[in-house]
């Protein structure tokens, strides 16, 4: 069976995503916000998600992984979805910021998908 150069791509891009979101969310200020009330709040939202979960969200965001079975919905949920949004555009923004304005808006909408996986309506 041979692989296929997309998966071995989006494995790739998934990787890389995760350690940068990793780091991210490792570090309590980055001093990437642009004051110190959004860098407080920002602050406030990684401290809700353990980097256990971060990784397995952010995993999520390139394929169906293990999230809900790993109990990281749950952190999801405490965190809520503001805070998700804030700290997936921080690190979408801030920390790979060379992205185009369409895949910045995938992943954006992916984080909206995991709330919507995690929070049955």
């Amino acid at each position: 069976m041979a692989f296929k150069p997309t998966t071995v791509i989006k494995s790739t891009a998934a990787g890389i995503f995760t350690i940068i979101a990793m780091a991210a969310f490792a570090s309590a200020s980055t001093g990437l916000a642009q004051s110190p009330e959004q860098d407080r709040y920002l602050n406030q939202c990684l401290g809700k998600i353990s980097s256990r979960c971060a990784m397995y969200a952010t995993a999520e965001m390139y394929h169906h992984g293990p999230l809900k079975q790993n109990g990281c919905c749950l952190e999801i949920y405490h965190m809520g979805q503001i805070c998700l949004n804030i700290v997936t555009r921080h690190v979408i923004e801030s920390l790979v910021p060379k992205l185009e304005a369409t895949q910045k808006q995938g992943l954006i909408e992916k984080a909206t998908q995991i709330w919507y996986l995690c929070v049955p309506v």
